[in-house]
């Protein structure tokens, strides 16, 4: 498990437009005009709140999701565009929802074109839990009947990391499935919180890469409603995975032969964490290759799951912070076709203290962009002890959210 700084949930707005809107300000700088510094922390509780997942409202509004009081309690925080705690949202911009009592964490959260929210995670860790709310931070009851679901995929630790909405409502989660002995899993819900029997038969497809712990961590829905997630294949020695689905659950065999492909960038523990469709059908991937320290990974493939030339000469780009183990966390791609990865760099591979949150900005062919920060890289404290994005997101005007 993760260990936090007791402060999150966290976000960042740094300012990335192509224009910077003073003299003072550039891509790459944290925008001052959020929070005071380009930093707002909000605290639920005296225990451990963390920040998994962020996504932008149409309006501009910011919501983060994550867990309080060590994971016990769905959490959910709404900001307004400066920052400051959004007082329509449950009086006090902040709402926490309990499934079991015990380790009831929100992973990822998407909005819906009606400005519903769908948050998503495990609930005891032993079921996918998903909540959906009205925009003003209540429980839905028409989803589930209260507002929540819950959906028991195996019998063993089932949880849902990453969320996404089709332009038809339905809900698309993706996740682990029986802990060690894991698989990718996907479900695909009705808008009224029931599985879609359209989706796999009973609205959930399983997919194995390997014998043992493969998991899906983020997920994402071309326009013509193909599915793709991506994750990790295996334990150590473990590799970046990518499935694609057609919009029946059933693989597509177009992409790499079955649907599925695996790519390694070192002989370690190489992991996903968060995949992007550009709108030339082209797949990012961005996680951690584990060797030499760890560092940020990325790897772009074709549309037919071969890796793309065109992206760093080979397909693949590997970019160092520090020495220690830097991984990217989350990836979100502007307008400008820039590919941005949030997560974080330094501190002991063994004992993780001492993170920076680091966020690096690419440019269409792989390299990282100078533009941003100097360098392409810009890496931000918190706090003195562990401090990481877990997820990233693009405002309309082009600045950055990691939270």
């Amino acid at each position: 498990m993760k260990t936090r700084s007791t402060l999150t949930a966290l976000a960042v707005l740094i300012q990335a437009g192509i224009v910077a809107p003073s003299a003072l300000a550039g891509p790459g700088d944290l925008d001052l005009s959020f929070g005071g510094d380009g930093k707002v922390a909000t605290n639920f509780t005296s225990g451990d709140d963390m920040a998994f997942g962020v996504a932008v409202q149409p309006d501009g509004k910011i919501v983060a999701v994550g867990s309080a009081d060590f994971q016990n309690e769905f959490a959910l925080a709404r900001y307004t565009t400066d920052g400051s705690l959004d007082a329509s949202f449950d009086a006090d911009g902040k709402v926490t929802t309990s499934f079991t009592g015990d380790h009831d964490s929100a992973h990822d959260v998407a909005i819906q074109a009606d400005g519903k929210i769908v948050a998503v995670g495990t609930a005891g860790f032993e079921s996918y839990a998903l909540a959906r709310y009205e925009s003003d931070g209540s429980l839905d009851s028409s989803f589930g009947g209260d507002g929540k679901v819950l959906s028991d995929l195996t019998g063993g630790r089932d949880v849902a990391y990453a969320v996404t909405i089709q332009a038809n409502g339905k809900i698309v989660v993706a996740g682990r499935s029986a802990g060690a002995r894991g698989r990718f899993a996907v479900a695909r819900y009705e808008s009224d919180g029931n599985l879609d029997p359209a989706f796999g038969g009973d609205g959930i497809v399983f997919t194995n890469f390997t014998s043992r712990d493969d998991h899906a961590r983020d997920v994402a829905i071309y326009p013509n409603g193909k599915v793709v997630a991506a994750g990790r294949a295996g334990r150590a020695g473990g590799r970046f995975a990518l499935a694609r689905y057609e919009s029946d659950g059933s693989l597509d065999t177009s992409f790499g032969g079955d649907g599925r492909v695996l790519t390694n960038f070192t002989s370690g523990d190489d992991y996903a964490r968060g995949v992007a469709i550009q709108p030339n059908g082209r797949i990012v991937l961005a996680g951690g290759a584990a060797r030499a320290g760890g560092r940020f990974a990325l790897v772009r493939y074709e549309s037919d799951g071969s890796l793309d030339a065109s992206f760093g000469g080979d397909g693949k780009v590997l970019t160092n912070f520090t020495r220690g183990l830097d991984v990217a966390l989350g990836i979100a791609i502007q307008s400008n076709r820039r590919i941005v990865a949030a997560g974080h760099a330094g501190g002991a591979r063994l004992s993780p203290r001492n993170h920076k949150l680091a966020i690096a900005r690419y440019r269409a062919n792989g390299a990282l962009d100078r533009s941003f920060s100097g360098d392409g890289k810009r890496g931000l404290d918190f706090t003195s002890g562990d401090d990481w994005a877990e997820d990233v997101a693009i405002q309309p005007d082009g600045k950055i959210i990691a939270a």
